[in-house]
């Protein structure tokens, strides 16, 4: 038996208890305490009897054995456990203690969906006018109902506003959002230096209902698609 279905022959429910994530899977990694936390994307490797070797999409520059929240949606539930990192391992992934305990969570509204995808911010004048700045290159990282994660080349103070364009409704038509900045660290040094700021968006009225619906349909059209995708790769 390989790795790979080594890792899925472990990795299942017992009767009564939520599911593990199974090899292939997205998952979002957050940093312990939830107040001070970057949320990042990754993707189960494979499962061992102690440990989940993950991929994640940015490096994870925290200390061995640092408390970590992971999560992950199957269907229309979300899920999620505390864990520890336990180190990287060969290949550029990492490993993290196997949970004792996975929740369901029935909050569809924040989960996180991991992007790659290029984007434009703005920052907003103090009365909320977005003609402030030009047009500012940058990344999403992860995309929720409630904010999302950028990947910047600059630095935004936490506290300012910006009007940042994300995917909506089915189609991801693009959409431009009002949020406020939460934190803004550095992910990468050197002469790529890449900043994650972190983006809360506004309740109504600066953000429509019907908008946050609308990206929360893209969210899990996207997570409809994934889901697909595997299902055909096992067949």
């Amino acid at each position: 038996m390989g790795l790979w279905d080594w890792g899925r022959a472990v990795g299942g429910a017992t009767r009564g208890q939520a599911p593990l994530p199974q090899p292939g899977e997205a998952v979002q990694l957050q940093a312990a305490p939830q107040d001070h936390s970057i949320l990042l994307g990754a993707r189960v490797r494979a499962i061992g009897l102690r440990r989940l070797f993950l991929d994640a999409v940015v490096p994870l520059d925290l200390p061995p054995r640092a408390p970590l929240i992971l999560s992950f949606v199957r269907g229309d539930a979300l899920y999620r456990f505390e864990t520890r990192l336990v180190g990287p391992v060969r290949g550029g992934g990492l490993a993290v203690a196997r949970p004792r305990r996975v929740v369901r969570v029935q909050r569809r509204q924040y989960y996180r969906l991991p992007l790659e995808s290029p984007t434009t911010f703005r920052l907003l004048a103090e009365d909320g006018s977005r003609d402030a700045s030009p047009p500012l290159p940058a990344r999403l990282v992860n995309l929720s109902g409630g904010g999302a994660l950028l990947a910047a080349a600059k630095p935004v103070p936490s506290g300012l506003s910006v009007a940042v364009r994300v995917p909506a409704g089915v189609q991801g038509d693009p959409l431009d959002v009002d949020a406020e900045v939460l934190d803004c660290h550095v992910a990468a040094q050197g002469a790529a230096r890449t900043y994650l700021i972190r983006l809360r968006f506004y309740d109504p009225p600066r953000l429509a209902p019907e908008d946050r619906e609308s990206i929360i349909a893209h969210i899990f059209q996207q997570q409809r698609l994934m889901l697909k995708g595997r299902k055909l790769l096992r067949a």
